[in-house]
């Protein structure tokens, strides 16, 4: 039988605010002595409670999430942060996403949480990216009392999903985190609980201090630039048949943190789940609509509430999310994800076409100079105000530094949704060569809608072809597949364009351009290799390039006519 080794060390005694709250902040002990920070607040009524969970690094032990706790304590619930071991207060060493923390949460909750009298023992899990990506990890060890989770904007691949896309490494996001988002939370929290005399902080922040010096997220990343034991441990979508509780998220097609993949983790779980998918940002687990359908979720299966939300459509299509409100134009409801869609496969040709027809493509290759620069969407700002708080598009590509393909104008409306693939025939000067494809819609009123990216190096061409479709490529990213590019050689491969849901309407045509990946220090900025080259993009009768997209079976738009410019969430315009 495991071992039980809690200690509650409250600071002080739980005192009630004047909205008839308590608060305790104390320490818990794990089995091997470790100890971990929290933060409880609750109804100050003395009875037990239906109990919200946050987990993460940031600072829930210290400083839980406010808004979480304003909004539901005073529906009754309890809510308690907690920080993951060699964070903040915490003792013991941080090794990012290491299966010792999904281990702890579990513990945290059978051997404290359940026994708390504040707590009834029923226990949920919440919170957006750092806390959802954690829940993951928890409900893989099957606690007994956790009975749901709702994890939004959380990663299932590290490699695929934000590490390495296309086998790239994303240096920007992954130093950004490491040494501004991840750190500053908790090192500020802990400093203020040692000047105020918390001596268990202060032995555990300067452990901290030595230890987590062998785990630096930023370097590990650069360690394991293939898929291998150590990622696929980290990589929650590897054991999610393992998780036995009802899931409730929010998946945003723009997401420029943990980007849109996760919304494949869907197709591996065995239990029900909820999940709204949508164009947008990092945010839209937290507007106004979303934060609704999770008040019903957690009342539903926390408390038993009969309120209907198991009717709802088991995953929920967001159609032009608004920048303002963050609330959908319309909603299509679906069984479960991926959407049922055909394949529509355009042509790359001569003069920049998209053609329907594989005859009419051909001409001579159309060459492009690697790198160029950035053909990214800026990012909002992370973790510090010297980064850009708005959503812009750059100007097209200088001229030689990337090629374009357009189609002809599409006759009716056309409902896109799912993930995409550019089936390429590329030479190259060079023995490698990184790739990122933009898919835009381009309007009748003269501008061009950004709608989703992929990436791909093309060393990492190989792919695992008992998971590729012909929608979506999985390359294998193993350094035994790794297979360099002969010079001037024309050689096939696929890029992968991450999940998104986009209507292309009549009148307007679909446009892909092909440079190299994002290298400014935006949210994701790729590591770009060190050798110049000119590419070259063949579509001829021997090389035949295409573009192939998801075209949704059935699904109504709800909206007519062309969105304003501006007007939905990260998809901006720019002049075509």
């Amino acid at each position: 039988m495991l071992a039980v080794a809690v200690l509650a060390a409250v600071l002080g005694p739980a005192a009630a605010d004047p909205a008839g709250t308590a608060r305790e902040s104390g320490y818990i002990t794990l089995p091997d002595g470790v100890t971990l920070a929290y933060t409880a607040v609750y109804p100050n009524d003395g009875l037990p409670h239906p109990t919200l969970f946050e987990y993460s690094g940031y600072n829930p032990g210290s400083v839980p999430d406010q808004p979480y706790i304003d909004r539901y304590v005073s529906k009754g619930y309890a809510f308690i942060g907690v920080n993951i071991r060699g964070t903040g207060c915490s003792g013991g060493t941080f090794d990012f996403f290491e299966p010792q923390q999904g281990l702890d949460g579990a513990f945290v909750i059978d051997h404290f949480i359940a026994t708390r009298p504040w707590s009834n023992g029923d226990v949920a899990m919440i919170g957006k990216s750092y806390p959802g990506i954690t829940q993951l990890f928890v409900a893989q060890e099957r606690p007994a009392h956790l009975k749901a989770i709702a994890p939004g904007h959380f990663y299932g691949d590290i490699y695929r999903d934000v590490a390495y896309p296309g086998g790239i490494f994303n240096y920007s996001f992954a130093a950004l985190w490491t040494f501004i988002s991840q750190p500053t939370p908790g090192r500020g929290s802990a400093l203020a609980a040692i000047a105020g005399g918390d001596s268990t902080c202060a032995a555990n922040f300067a452990q901290q201090e030595v230890t987590n010096l062998r785990y630096n997220t930023f370097l590990q990343a650069q360690q394991h630039p293939f898929i291998d034991d150590l990622v696929r441990e980290r990589s929650p979508i590897v054991r999610a048949k393992d998780i036995d509780v009802p899931i409730f998220t929010a998946i945003a097609w723009q997401d420029e943190q943990v980007g849109p993949r996760e919304v494949l983790f869907l197709e591996q779980l065995d239990v029900p789940y909820w999940a709204i998918v949508t164009n947008g940002d990092h945010g839209m687990y937290r507007t106004p609509t979303s934060l609704t359908l999770l008040d019903a979720y957690l009342d539903h299966f926390l408390r038993g509430t009969d309120n209907g939300f198991e009717d709802n459509p088991h995953v929920m299509v967001w159609w032009e999310a608004q920048a303002d409100s963050r609330a959908p134009t319309w909603v299509t409801g679906l069984s479960s994800w991926p959407a049922a869609a055909s394949a529509k496969r355009l042509y790359l040709g001569a003069g920049g076409a998209l053609t329907e027809s594989a005859t009419a493509a051909g001409g001579m290759p159309d060459p492009y100079v690697y790198p160029a620069g950035s053909q990214g969407i800026a990012n909002p700002r992370y973790g510090t105000s010297s980064l850009p708080d708005v959503y812009t598009w750059p100007l097209k590509p200088l001229p030689g530094t990337a090629v374009s393909y357009t189609s002809a104008a599409f006759t009716e409306d056309t409902v896109l949704l799912g993930s995409a693939s550019l089936d390429l025939w590329l030479a190259s000067t060079a023995p490698d060569t990184d790739l990122e494809v933009t898919l835009t819609e381009v309007r009748p009123d003269g501008q061009e809608m950004y709608v989703q990216k992929g990436w791909l190096r093309a060393s990492h061409r190989a792919e695992d072809m008992a998971l590729s479709t012909e929608l979506r490529p999985v390359q294998t990213h193993l350094l035994d597949d790794f297979e360099p590019l002969v010079p001037g050689t024309p050689t096939a491969m696929r890029v992968e364009i991450f999940p998104f849901g986009h209507v292309v309407r009549a009148g307007s045509k679909v446009r892909v351009w092909i440079a190299a990946p994002t290298v400014l220090p935006e949210l994701w900025g790729f590591a770009f290799l060190p050798m110049p080259a000119v590419n070259l993009v063949y579509h001829d009768a021997t090389h035949p390039s295409s573009l192939v997209l998801p075209v949704a079976d059935g699904i109504a738009i709800g909206s007519a006519g062309f969105p304003t410019c501006g007007s939905v969430i990260r998809q901006p315009c720019r002049p075509a």
